[in-house]
Formats: C-alpha cells, sequence, structure tokens
C-alpha cells in the first residue's frame, strides 16, 4: 500500500470525525474541511494532509486527556 493513500485515508477519516464528533464552532470545521478541500487541490497537499492529520490526532488525545 502506497503511504500516499495511508495519509490520505487517515485525514479524510479524522476530519470527519473531527466533524461529526466535536462540539466547536461551525466556522472551524468548516475551516478545517476548508483545507482537507485545498489539500487535494495543491501541489504539496500531502503534507497538509499529514500536518491535519496530527493536530486533529492530537487534538482527540488532549480532549480525552481531560475527559479522564
Amino acid at each position: 500500500m502506497p503511504y500516499g493513500l495511508i495519509i490520505l485515508t487517515a485525514s479524510i477519516g479524522l476530519v470527519a470525525a473531527y466533524v461529526l464528533v466535536t462540539e466547536v464552532a461551525y466556522w472551524l470545521k468548516g475551516l478545517v474541511v476548508g483545507l482537507l478541500v485545498v489539500s487535494f487541490l495543491w501541489r504539496y497537499g500531502l503534507f497538509l494532509q499529514l500536518v491535519l492529520g496530527v493536530s486533529i490526532s492530537l487534538y482527540f488525545t488532549c480532549l480525552k486527556a481531560r475527559c479522564e
């Protein structure tokens, strides 16, 4: 499996989970979805997808730590 495909599926899954699960402002959800869409159009979009995936993963980790 190509590594780019792993990053693509992980970023789409994490953005979908962020939009559907979290209780943040609608403009912030729109910003995250907009960044994902821009990453498909941009030449270096793979790096943007990687940054989105890592930052959303860290957000979920921080959210989980607050709940415990």
